[in-house]
């Protein structure tokens, strides 16, 4: 039989160990350093309201640590954030980020997919070729407007993104909308980001739509890979699992990969591998993992006396994150995080699989920084913007709620960049595992620029959206206030206050042979040894605009099947 030992169980991991062991002659395990956020986070995790409510997805150098389920990792300081330190949340549980994320599905562009092809050399990445593996994954589930009972919240979307074969994954349109999200609908209308007709599932991310959720509208509950994908592969003879095992080092002879060596509450020990090892354990740990084992950049192996099996100068390195802020105003309207604590909203949820607690946000836009905007972009930052595909937004506008201190309303809208320039890395500062790695985030930092000009113009364009539903909000703006005006007065204010959305990706980039920054090719096989492949959001070539959940499941679903089918034996 067959042997394969995935490092990580989380979205990528356990979708493509759970796809993997669907073949009842492999055998599949997975190394997990956490155990089930059911138990160790409880209804944080679980109930998708209660979410903005976990205290230690604050991103604070100082933050209330919840170490059964979050790393705890913060970044060095950031000198494009005015030298702040960030907590950057990342899930050690099964489902990793899966059980702590926001739960927005949706899919890049279609040209952002045929240039990751482009880069990497593979046909096989077109967004044509991979939207039956986004398909795959989703038992999707249309709006249940008898449940949603909002005006102005109609959802458009293409019935033909989804096939009604797919799942595990619980994939829906939220039972319940916050209201305020529907004038924010007409906000965004109203600066010229209309509806976009198919939804963002398609190929298309310009305009403003109501996206799914991975939750289960049914119950009302969160739909992670562990809810979805473990829960249905744990009943096969042929899948295992280890939890609060901390994987060490991958273990090899010569080049070839044949076990990982893993500790369980300072026991160490070997598990072994006859088939592959497949590391998944994330942006930060995947690199981490491979330099501990011999693999990365030779000067900084060598600074830590770690035998070179592998002089690969990419693992690490093109980091990119999507930094994002937002303005915040007083609004006459009663907002999500008031109304989950009314009784009424438990009865909701238990009766019906609604209200308050069953759902979150859903209302996004995307754009390309409008032209009177632009004008005024230097030379250097258009060059480098127009290298993007015509379609990939520059953009991202997030709308959300939330409760004063006493006791108000708060209406937000945020930007992220949805096409940072900027690069940042990751490496390891000692040969142990339990050294947390150093993170640079290398916000705002591009050499052109365009990163600060870009959010310049988004945070301009979030006044314009508020100034159009004026109606609604009390009083003057509350944060950062009227007083901010000037562009350095913006710039200041969205380096002190940017935070992550927690997509940071590509630190192990998939790319070509010839190209220095790769780490693995286009099946996700490290370059230089055998019987070792790295499957999860630091394998992609850069990170596709948007929200990457979706993205990350597509892939696992890509190369379980490539490695099913034996396509790259």
């Amino acid at each position: 039989m067959r042997k394969f030992k995935v490092v990580g169980g989380g979205t990528a991991g356990i979708t493509l160990a759970s796809r993997l062991a669907q073949n009842s002659s492999l055998s599949v395990a997975i190394i997990e350093a956490g155990g089930f956020y059911e138990v160790d986070n409880g209804n944080y995790s679980v109930l998708p309201g209660l979410w903005a409510s976990e205290p230690f997805l604050t991103s604070t150098e100082i933050f209330p640590p919840q170490p059964l389920i979050d790393w705890g990792l913060v970044t060095a300081p950031q000198t494009g954030a005015l030298n702040r330190k960030i907590h950057y949340a990342r899930g050690k549980t099964l489902s990793g980020s899966s059980a702590i994320n926001a739960m927005a599905y949706h899919r890049g562009t279609s040209g952002s997919y045929n240039r990751w092809a482009s880069v990497v050399g593979d046909g096989s990445y077109t967004f044509a070729n991979i939207l039956p593996y986004f398909k795959k994954s989703c038992d999707f589930h249309p709006p249940d407007y008898n449940k949603r009972q909002i005006l102005n919240a109609t959802v458009k979307y293409d019935p033909s993104a989804f096939d009604t074969n797919g799942g595990p994954l619980e994939v829906s349109y939220s039972n319940w909308v916050d209201p305020a999200l529907t004038w924010f609908e007409r906000a965004l209308v109203a600066i010229g980001l209309p509806i976009n007709a198919k939804g963002f599932n398609s190929g298309s991310l310009t305009g403003t739509s109501w996206i799914p959720s991975t939750i289960d509208p049914r119950i009302g509950e969160r739909s992670s890979s562990e809810s979805s994908f473990l829960q249905q592969a744990i009943e096969d003879s042929n899948f295992f699992l280890y939890t609060q095992a901390q994987a060490t080092k991958i273990l090899f002879n010569s080049t070839t990969a044949y076990g990982v060596n893993v500790t369980t509450r300072d026991v160490s020990y070997a598990i072994s591998a006859r088939k592959e090892v497949i590391i998944s354990s994330g942006v930060f740990h995947s690199p981490q993992l491979l330099m501990l084992s011999g693999i990365g950049p030779r000067s900084t192996l060598e600074k830590y006396a770690i035998p070179v099996l592998v002089d690969l100068p990419g693992v690490g390195q093109n980091l990119q994150d999507q930094p994002t802020f937002g303005i915040a105003h007083a609004i006459e309207i009663p907002v999500q995080r008031q109304l989950v604590q009314e009784p009424k909203a438990q009865i909701q949820l238990i009766q019906n699989a609604t209200g308050p607690l069953s759902s979150l946000n859903g209302l996004i836009a995307f754009e390309k920084v409008p032209r009177p905007f632009r004008s005024n972009f230097s030379s250097v930052a258009l060059e480098s913007l127009d290298k993007l595909s015509a379609d990939w937004p520059e953009i991202e506008y997030l709308t959300s709620t939330t409760e004063a201190p006493d006791g108000s309303s708060v209406g937000i809208i945020a930007a992220a960049l949805s096409a940072p320039l900027s690069r940042g890395k990751v490496t390891i500062t000692s040969s142990e595992i339990s050294s947390p790695p150093a993170i640079d985030l290398g916000w705002y930092t591009d050499v052109a620029n365009a990163d600060t000009q870009v959010a310049i113009a988004a945070f301009k364009r979030i006044r314009q959206a508020f100034n159009k539903i004026s109606n609604i909000t009390a009083g003057p703006e509350l944060s950062p206030g009227p007083t901010v005006q000037s562009n350095q007065e913006i710039l200041t204010y969205i380096r002190n206050t940017s935070i992550p959305l927690y997509h940071a990706g590509a630190t192990c980039a998939m790319g070509r042979r010839n190209d220095f920054r790769a780490v693995v090719d286009g099946h996700g096989r490290v370059y230089g040894v055998q019987n070792l492949r790295v499957v999860d959001l630091s394998a992609v070539p850069f990170v596709p605009p948007g929200h990457p959940q979706a993205t990350v499941y597509m892939l696992a679903e890509k190369i379980a099947e490539d490695i099913r089918k034996g396509g790259s034996d």
